[in-house]
């Protein structure tokens, strides 16, 4: 780490006096938590899972607690999430027996 006043002339990032954030160098957070619930609300009801000994399909998403973040460093995308999540269910054998 420089010290302050003695930065690198090949640094890509300069103290600003207006405190731009040129092409995202500084540390950028966004809050992706409700974008996130609904996608994955619609990802999960869409499972469903067919082959010759029978079918499963997800039914509803009855827990979906916790949160996501998109963070930007340096022009790189880094995700941080954190779900708990419970599905409820129903499947259909071929030999008719139901879960």
């Amino acid at each position: 780490m420089a010290k302050w006043g003695e930065g690198d002339p090949r640094w890509i990032v300069e103290e600003r006096a207006d405190a731009t954030n040129v092409n995202n160098w500084h540390w950028t957070e966004r809050d992706a938590s409700n974008w996130s619930t609904d996608k994955l609300k619609t990802l999960f009801l869409a499972v469903r899972v067919q082959n010759e000994e029978g079918k499963c399909e997800v039914t509803e998403v009855s827990k979906l607690d916790g949160e996501a973040s998109i963070n930007n460093r340096k022009g790189k995308l880094i995700f941080f999430y954190e779900w708990s999540v419970k599905l409820n269910w129903t499947g259909k054998s071929k030999l008719g027996c139901r879960d």
